[in-house]
């Protein structure tokens, strides 16, 4: 599968996907099983039932992400990221979309989507254990990134590689992506990204693909700089009692309270930094409850909707969580 490479710019994506053509597909995919039992929703992160396979092979990371990973176990990440060859760990170009899917998708109907966005001079393969932890649970999940991962563009690319990528006879991907089910996330920079594009009109999306729609957003320690009171889509904030880098006060003041068109929620995890998500799944509570955000948004899965909706909602009593907020339209989802 070849990778995808976004370089000229929003105009270029734009003119790209005009030239796509609307093409209905098979029925939806059905998620796996999802029961974490007795077991803490933070720590669940068992791999799902698919082989996850990606578009960019990731290796041990050099020179700066070097330096952040000995930064990530001082501050208790238990494994290093890993990196691709992509600029600065390599000679690769900086700008592309990478993708994870289940190797076995040709057996599988419809699958649902996620993009995903990288932090702040971040890139794909550094989030490499969570993305395959989703693609190993029947999603495919698409990572747009500059270096600076941080403007509305991304999530433009990310649409537009995703569509590209579904019509596509040569790619392992045509025909398989459900695009009306498409959650948006990132980490840092790229969750403030994340919210932008999830605040981009419905309309905008269907210029690069009439069947692509956002249904959700799960930021993670997002930068403070995103324009969340024009989201109209259910959004899960993730934050760190640890976190020195974005403060969990921050998205929570400039962010959470500010999104007032749509369900809300907002949960700080005791003892997350901004290197956790960096970590192995199993290290990593937000991949885990990302998951679950996943699976109540794309399938409505009643084990994973009842973390989050309800008068009982479960999320709040997980041991890792220091606080947990919803907003009144959450309470009535």
């Amino acid at each position: 599968m070849s990778r995808f490479a976004i370089r000229r710019g929003v105009a270029a994506l734009f003119a790209a996907a005009a030239l796509l053509a609307g093409v209905p597909f098979g029925a939806p995919a059905s998620a796996d099983s999802f029961d974490p039992g007795t077991v803490p929703l933070s720590r669940y992160a068992p791999a799902g039932a698919h082989e996850a396979a990606s578009t960019a092979a990731v290796y041990p990371c050099q020179a700066l992400y070097a330096a952040y990973n000995a930064v990530g176990h001082v501050l208790g990440n238990h494994s290093d990221m890993t990196c691709t060859r992509e600029f600065p760990g390599g000679l690769d170009s900086p700008v592309g979309v990478d993708f994870y899917y289940p190797k076995d998708i040709a057996t599988m109907t419809r699958v649902p989507t996620v993009v995903w966005i990288p932090g702040f001079t971040s890139e794909p393969g550094n989030y490499d254990a969570s993305a395959r932890l989703w693609a190993s649970n029947g999603f495919v999940v698409a990572m747009p990134h500059d270096l600076i991962n941080s403007l509305d563009e991304l999530p433009l690319a990310a649409a537009a590689a995703l569509s590209a990528a579904n019509r596509d006879p040569r790619n392992v991907l045509h025909g398989k992506l459900d695009l009306g089910r498409t959650v948006i996330g990132g980490h840092s920079g790229g969750g403030g990204a994340a919210i932008n594009g999830a605040g981009i009109p419905p309309n905008i999306y269907q210029l690069i693909d009439p069947d692509f729609r956002i249904i959700g957003a799960v930021p993670t320690e997002p930068g403070p700089v995103a324009a969340s009171f024009l989201v109209k889509v259910p959004t899960l904030y993730l934050t760190g009692s640890a976190d020195f880098v974005v403060p969990h006060f921050l998205p929570r003041l400039v962010e959470y309270e500010l999104e007032f068109d749509a369900p809300a929620i907002l949960v700080c995890l005791e003892g997350v930094t901004h290197w956790t998500p960096f970590d192995d799944a199993a290290h990593n509570p937000t991949a885990s409850i990302t998951l679950a955000w996943l699976r109540y948004l794309v399938d409505g899965d009643k084990t994973a909707a009842s973390y989050f909706t309800g008068p009982g909602w479960k999320l709040r009593a997980d041991p890792a969580v220091d606080y947990a907020l919803r907003n009144a339209r959450a309470d009535h989802l």
